[in-house]
């Protein structure tokens, strides 16, 4: 298995190598960022990419580095990390069946596992997963959402009651493990990556007037 590591802290580097280091079986490079790593991924074709991306989760605006970055999924699995308490979860989220998402605590779970059995992380190994962790509409309730758009828009906007609205916005917080707007909206700076309109092979909205309003929410982080 060929494996990368993106993590600007050069002691973190250090302990997740000696986690891994006594797997013989693991190619392992690592870089300080994702712009120095974007030249070095493309040459290297890593299988499964651990980075730490609690930087992008401070920042609403779109980085197009991280949007090239991302698109290095469709041929490895990404591991993000973010130093935070939530995700409030021991194992990895999959937002994708390429993309995951853990808090910082978790990672050594996530590393012992991998040199225990690195086969069974392997980017074709997608037994089970599902494609999305969100349906068509959670995806655009959250940017609603996301845009602060009031709940009785949002509905008006997808034709379902203010109450469908709230459902969807709490089972949102479930799904990502966290509590509260704050705290979905920091990895939400991360995981709109992976979706339409910021996505361009996502599948895009249900109407017109859906993908022109979700078109306007995007070009405003630009």
């Amino acid at each position: 298995m060929k494996l990368s590591i993106i993590e600007p802290c050069g002691f973190t580097r250090l302990g997740i190598y000696s986690y891994l280091i006594e797997n013989n079986n693991l190619d392992i490079i690592d870089s300080v960022n994702i712009p120095k790593s974007l030249k070095s991924l493309h040459e290297f074709q890593p299988d499964v990419i651990l980075v730490n991306m609690t930087q992008y989760c401070h920042s609403a605006e779109l980085s197009e580095e991280l949007k090239a970055f991302f698109e290095y999924r469709h041929t490895a699995r990404i591991y993000c990390y973010i130093d935070a308490n939530y995700p409030d979860c021991e194992e990895p989220i999959s937002i994708t069946r390429e993309v995951f998402i853990l808090n910082k605590q978790s990672l050594t779970s996530l590393l012992q596992n991998i040199a225990l059995t690195p086969e069974s992380y392997m980017p074709g190994n997608n037994a089970g997963l599902p494609r999305m962790l969100f349906s068509d509409q959670e995806i655009l309730v959250m940017n609603y959402w996301m845009s602060e758009m009031p709940n009785y828009r949002i509905a008006r906007k997808l034709n379902i009651s203010s109450r469908t609205v709230y459902v969807h916005k709490r089972h949102l917080a479930q799904k990502i493990k966290v509590r509260n707007r704050l705290e979905f909206c920091f990895i939400y700076n991360l995981i709109k990556y992976l979706f339409w309109p910021i996505d361009d092979i996502s599948a895009t909205p249900m109407s017109r007037q859906i993908k022109d309003d979700l078109l306007m929410i995007y070009k405003a982080h630009i």
